[in-house]
């Protein structure tokens, strides 16, 4: 059975990579279990650079440091506002809490059928978005941490982070830094905008809450695109082996994007046997089959030229860039407002660009088209 699945997140038992996120987050999670103090974390990177594969890791780690820690995941799916954001916390809390069964959980469940954070735990969310007269956040937030005392750590863990409305950024703060009993890990997930938005004048009281812990989800190096190999198949107690070659050619044709190792690696597997560097070129076709549906419309009128210079972009490793450093990557001047046209680059002061475009797109289409810049 193939163990790679590029379609779902990577399960925590084989996440690889991201090596300072992990140890990061143990020693947050020895902090909290020695000190009762809380943390916030902050994942960015473009889409399938792995940050909810990350979410899942963080969550895990929590369960394996405390059995009783008590983590809820809210995965953003529209834009939302204070009142939204917290009714789908609470929500989730409330479920998480009746589905464990313990005595301490049964104790929890209790004392929140007994607080008036809005019908806690039954309508909190979309249906009962408006708060009752008079309860701001904070205070329903307290609320809920009062409620769930006796749990050893609460995590809040939250994809999709862009979909927060700027104007309530802020409440990402009131829930790491609410005074309570119980130590709180923060954790959130967004693309470069929301890196963006917090970085601004405005957004840098949120910002500072995330001090020190701030993780880009770049590109794997070789070795942990080696380590990302390997992992499921031993998971899966299988022999099967990566020879050298074959790791390099899948770094080099993926740029180590974590989804296009995965998409090489599910369309390489072969029960049994060494993986080669051949067998690795051999499936550059299925592999861009399993990433045709997400990724082969994102910029269908470019031409070999732009994704070229997209890729040369991309490859620099750089959120942003100055009209100079663009021209130095051998770009040409009118390229630059083609990138732009094209929803590559968006121009966000005079002579200032942001790559707006995941790095993924560049390299499927570098491979789909057999462009020497993405090999």
């Amino acid at each position: 059975m193939n163990p790679y699945d590029p379609q779902r997140p990577t399960r925590p038992d084989v996440f690889a990579g991201r090596d300072r996120l992990i140890r990061t987050t143990r020693e947050f999670l020895e902090r909290a279990r020695r000190l009762h103090s809380g943390a916030a974390i902050l994942i960015h990177g473009h889409r399938g650079s792995g940050k909810t594969s990350a979410l899942r890791k963080i969550q895990a780690l929590a369960a394996e440091t405390e059995a009783d820690s008590l983590v809820v995941e809210i995965p953003l799916r529209q834009t939302v506002g204070e009142e939204l954001l917290l009714g789908s916390i609470l929500d989730e809390i409330a479920r998480v809490v009746r589905s464990r069964s313990n005595k301490l959980f049964r104790g929890v469940a209790e004392r929140l059928e007994k607080l008036t954070v809005g019908a806690f735990g039954l309508n909190v969310g979309v249906e009962s978005a408006r708060p009752p007269a008079g309860r701001g956040i904070l205070s329903r937030w307290r609320e809920c941490l009062e409620g769930v005392r006796g749990v050893p750590l609460l995590g809040i863990c939250i994809d999709d982070a862009d979909l927060i409305e700027t104007r309530d950024l802020a409440t990402l703060k009131t829930l790491a830094e609410a005074p309570g009993d119980i130590p709180v890990l923060l954790a959130v997930a967004g693309g470069p905008d929301l890196l963006a938005r917090l970085q601004k004048p405005g957004g840098s009281p949120v910002a500072r809450i995330f001090s020190g812990a701030v993780f880009d989800m770049e590109e794997f190096k070789l070795p942990e695109t080696h380590a990302a190999l390997l992992a499921p198949i031993r998971s899966a107690g299988g022999q099967e082996q990566w020879e050298d070659a074959a790791v390099e050619q899948v770094q080099a044709l993926s740029h180590g994007y974590p989804y296009l190792v995965q998409c090489l690696a599910h369309a390489t597997f072969r029960d049994a046997g060494v993986f080669t560097a051949g067998q690795v070129r051999d499936a550059v076709s299925t592999a861009l089959s399993t990433a045709e549906p997400w990724l082969r419309q994102e910029i269908p009128h470019a031409s070999d030229a732009d994704i070229v210079y997209f890729a040369r972009l991309a490859g620099s490793g750089r959120p942003s860039f100055r009209s100079h450093e663009v021209l130095a990557l051998g770009i040409p001047s009118p390229y630059i407002g083609r990138l732009v046209k094209l929803g590559v680059l968006k121009k966000v002061a005079r002579g200032h660009y942001d790559l707006r475009k995941a790095p993924v797109i560049a390299y499927y289409h570098a491979m789909q088209r057999q462009l020497a810049e993405g090999r």
